[in-house]
């Protein structure tokens, strides 16, 4: 299992928007076969701050992940709204 935990900072005012298009690909991304789970967390004394903990089958499922139109999407429409965005891969042992 290959889990990957990404911090997100969305900017002032994009708070509404970032979370209809990050609702969207979470729906879209627990239906992927090599999906084993899909998280948003937000932070409970910052708003704007937010952790997608994702879990995949293993790293092909992760590269198909990222070849999908709603991740590309989120690319182009998500990730604008962001002030911060930073991966970290895990390996579950």
């Amino acid at each position: 299992m290959i889990v990957q935990v990404v911090y997100l900072e969305v900017k002032d005012g994009e708070l509404d928007a970032f979370l209809k298009v990050a609702s969207a690909n979470i729906a879209e991304s627990k239906k992927e076969e090599g999906v084993a789970q899909f998280d948003l967390l937000q932070q409970a004394d910052a708003p704007n701050q937010f952790m997608l903990y994702e879990v995949y089958k293993d790293e092909s499922a992760l590269e198909a992940h990222r070849k999908t139109a709603h991740f590309q999407y989120w690319l182009e429409v998500g990730v604008p709204l962001l002030t911060k965005r930073e991966k970290v891969l895990y390996q579950l042992l």
